[in-house]
């Protein structure tokens, strides 16, 4: 075996590792996607709540598969975590042989996967249950493919790409948008410069992928009524910025320890010319990527929404760092520089296995408690337990719990939601927004309302831990309050996590039972 496949098959090995570390834990908004996939494998359409349409979830390819092995026989759950192991296994090979393309160098070609390796927000979402690791996988593919096909044009890599980035578009509502800018690439560059296949193949290629992605509408508006999934609604911009951030402050500040800081290193390319003329491709894709993220986006620790890019930043960044020819050799320059991709490589490890001991050292602490949502799962099978199969729940959190219980969810949070996601969206053109939501999902009489009370949160009220009410989010806060005078009394209060508690409200309370 060469000694560059031995770095390869080690980055595949150290990956593989780290993955196992999150084996058990599965993201709470997963099994959101798994209710969908079977629901629709089942026969009762593609849909969250049984007779309900409501388009909550912005993964349609991942639930689309995860639907697929469903009808296979098997679960969501296992099903996710295989494929998305699978993809990031290839997407260290795809990285490696990238960049051995572009360097003999064992270190040199093998830096980034390598790199990848160590990352927290691989290890996690490989485990978690969500799309990221198989869009991220797709994303850089079409990096790949992109840069295949400019250095020899072809209609079929055309094609190919075009084939790549109709499924990244199909997998997450951005990807729409980088598939806009890879056409307007490459039209400007077929007409400014002569570069390309033919106008004409170009435009067969995009109007095959434009075709699909028409089709894809129509049968969205025909089941949904909508032409934009319902979580747009539930999320408008700046939903998940902390405090008084942006939500790119906010995107960045999640993802920081796992890879965001890396921006810092890929910024220094603006003062090599060459560099940006080497890269416009990548480039645009990472230029893409925070644009959405400037935009919408989700805080959550490990970076959910720089993790598409990461792979495609850190390429970038030990691109830059190689040595350029215009330094000569054993100079002082030339050798601080051949030092800065081993420098990066231990900043970039240290830092994502700083973040991983911080996830498994607070895992039943918010944020990590719901990215290792089994507590909320074991909320799930309680329910089911001690309530009636056909009990309405209403909560904020529509993963494990609504999954594990079999039983039709209200969102307090609207992603699932029609009605409380375009309040929601509107609630600076109505008065009381939340008064609104609260008189609506009382007015659905759920059997059961389970709300969440937390120290580590930084909102809410001063929190007593004889009170767990008096640590409620203002809007749950309104909830409990109405719902007490609507004749809801505290079932229960039970531990979550290490500074959380559930507290359940029910029309027909009776003698609190085991947890």
């Amino acid at each position: 075996m060469r000694k560059d496949h031995r770095l390869l098959l080690l980055a595949l090995v150290l990956a593989a590792a780290h993955q196992a570390v999150f084996i058990t834990w599965t993201s709470d908004d997963s099994f959101i996607s798994y209710r969908y996939a079977e629901n629709w494998a089942s026969g009762k359409g593609l849909v969250f709540n049984t007779g309900e349409r409501v388009e909550g979830f912005s993964n349609f390819l991942w639930v689309a598969v995860l639907a697929f092995f469903r009808l296979l026989g098997i679960s969501g759950l296992v099903a996710s975590k295989l494929i998305s192991f699978a993809a990031s296994q290839i997407l260290i090979i795809l990285m490696f042989k990238k960049a051995s393309a572009g360097d003999g160098r064992r270190f040199a070609a093998a830096a980034p996967a390598l790199s990848l390796a160590f990352s927290a927000s691989l290890a996690y979402f490989s485990m978690a249950g969500l799309e990221s690791v198989f869009y991220t996988c797709l994303l850089f593919l079409a990096v790949v493919l992109n840069g295949q096909y400019e250095q020899k044009p072809a209609p079929g890599s055309f094609y190919a790409l075009c084939a790549v980035l109709l499924a990244v578009s199909l997998t997450r509502p951005e990807g729409i948008m980088f598939f806009g800018l890879s056409a307007a690439y490459h039209f400007i560059k077929k007409i400014a410069f002569k570069k390309g296949i033919r106008l004409k193949s170009m435009l067969a290629g995009w109007a095959g992928a434009a075709a699909v992605m028409a089709i894809f509408f129509f049968l969205r508006v025909q089941n949904y009524s909508e032409i934009l999934p319902n979580t747009f609604f539930a999320k408008p911009r700046g939903t998940f910025a902390e405090g008084t951030g942006s939500p790119l402050f906010s995107n960045f500040g999640g993802a920081f320890f796992t890879g965001s800081f890396l921006m810092l290193v890929l910024v220094a390319a603006v003062a090599v010319p060459s560099f940006l003329k080497k890269h416009p491709y990548p480039l645009l894709i990472v230029a893409g990527q925070i644009f959405f993220m400037s935009y919408a986006g989700d805080w959550m620790a490990l970076g959910r929404f720089f993790f598409p890019v990461l792979p495609i930043v850190l390429d970038l960044c030990f691109e830059l760092l190689r040595p350029r020819e215009n330094f000569k050799p054993n100079t002082a320059a030339a050798r601080v520089l051949k030092l800065l991709p081993s420098a990066l490589f231990v900043i970039f490890a240290a830092f994502n296995l700083a973040q991983t001991s911080a996830a498994l050292k607070n895992a039943d602490v918010y944020p990590y408690l719901v990215m290792e949502s089994s507590r909320l799962a074991e909320i799930g099978k309680y329910l089911k337990r001690e309530f009636p199969a056909g009990t309405l729940i209403a909560t904020r959190r529509q993963g494990a719990i609504p999954y594990y219980s079999g039983m039709n969810s209200v969102d307090l949070l609207g992603l699932t939601d029609r009605t409380v996601a375009r309040n929601i969206y509107h609630a600076a053109e109505i008065a009381n927004p939340d008064g609104l939501n609260a008189d609506y999902i009382l007015g659905r009489r759920p059997g059961v309302i389970i709300l969440f009370s937390s120290t580590s949160r930084n909102d809410g009220l001063p929190y007593d831990k004889s009170r767990p009410r008096d640590r409620l989010l203002s809007f749950e806060l309104l909830i409990y309050m109405r719902a007490i005078e609507s004749g809801y009394s505290l079932r229960e209060t039970l531990p979550v996590g290490k500074d959380e508690k559930a507290l359940f409200l029910s029309l027909n309370p009776s003698q609190p039972s085991s947890f």
